[in-house]
């Protein structure tokens, strides 16, 4: 038997320095660097510093922010620091999996902290959650904080790293995509309506939260380099929600994903799926094949959620109680942080 033991940071309080790093790409474009800037300011107008590390602002040519064993000590520097007391990326990526040679598990697990990213950070929130109970946040980057004016996606993040919420609602627009910057202050495109999309009509559903970029969830299913029996063995019971969102892949991908997922036991307990608006996906529908590979299990499925690369996000808590409530083409998201 596996005790449950998931640990919730604390919240920040009040004056408590941001950490920022770079666990994969650098951001160094002329128009994130005002972005960034921006972002500081606005932060400390609502009482909190931020503290960056050295590599945040370096890169090499392939884009790394940094040598493996610096991206890893320069966490380690914000995890460590008592004046930290949440800890956000600076970007996405292509190289966080290489941080994994050099982690130090148990010094993560003696200074647990709110870690929030998106994309490849999946690589370091999903084990961090899954394999040492620590439960972490899906949403925006750093730069998402520099926009202006901020969306309500942005307040209402900083409000759940301050413990001052527990449920949101889902948004009105979306951003169909990247979109370059002049400035470097804009704000979410409005490109589209959101509309949550439920095969089964109005439904509500609730869980342990967990899931993230799905080509990095993909990568660890294939390496075999994670162990999802202690997450599920723990809180099946309470249920669990799966949701992913896509970057890259396409229909056969896909298909073969959730196969060998299904076979290596991934989804039992599984009370939901939510999936997020995909971003590059190649192939038949992307509905009918998702639909497809999950039709062994009877629960609720969502599609076009406000989670990934299509902004704007809501915050998403890995190993934290979630209920969802979805009903014509909206939905309204709330958690239990009492365990």
């Amino acid at each position: 038997m596996y005790p449950q033991v998931m640990i919730i940071p604390r919240f920040l309080a009040e004056g408590q320095t941001i950490g920022v790093t770079a666990p994969s790409f650098g951001v160094t474009e002329p128009t994130d660097l005002v972005r960034f800037k921006h972002a500081e300011e606005k932060l400390l107008e609502r009482g909190h510093p931020v503290k960056k590390t050295p590599n945040v602002h370096t890169a090499d040519e392939s884009g790394r922010s940094s040598p493996l064993m610096q991206r890893v000590m320069e966490l380690g520097s914000l995890l460590e620091d008592p004046s930290v007391g949440a800890i956000v990326s600076a970007s996405g990526g292509d190289y966080q999996c290489e941080m994994l040679m050099g982690m130090d598990w148990d010094f993560v697990e003696r200074h647990p902290k709110w870690m929030q990213g998106y994309s490849d950070n999946t690589v370091l929130l999903f084990k961090t959650t899954v394999e040492h109970d620590i439960a972490t946040i899906y949403c925006g980057n750093f730069g998402d904080f520099g926009m202006e004016p901020w969306h309500r996606s942005i307040s209402e993040n900083l409000e759940f790293l301050e413990g001052r919420r527990k449920s949101q609602r889902s948004f009105e627009r979306y951003q169909d995509g990247f979109a370059d910057r002049v400035t470097g202050l804009e704000p979410f495109n409005e490109d589209g309506d959101v509309r949550w999309i439920s095969p089964k009509g109005n439904v509500s559903f609730e869980g342990r939260l967990i899931g993230g970029c799905m080509d990095v969830l993909e990568w660890y299913n294939k390496k075999g380099n994670l162990s999802m029996d202690g997450f599920i063995q723990k809180y099946s019971k309470d249920g669990i929600i799966w949701y992913m969102e896509t970057y890259d892949m396409d229909e056969s991908r896909v298909r073969k994903m959730f196969d060998s997922m299904s076979k290596d036991g991934w989804f039992e307990g599984v009370a939901g799926f939510v999936f997020g608006r995909p971003l590059f996906y190649k192939g038949a529908d992307y509905q009918k094949t998702i639909m497809d590979s999950l039709k062994e299990f009877d629960v609720p499925v969502v599609f076009d959620a406000d989670v990934g690369h299509k902004g704007p996000r809501m915050t998403f808590f890995n190993g934290i109680k979630a209920r969802f409530d979805v009903s014509d083409g909206s939905a309204e998201l709330s958690y239990d942080f009492s365990a």
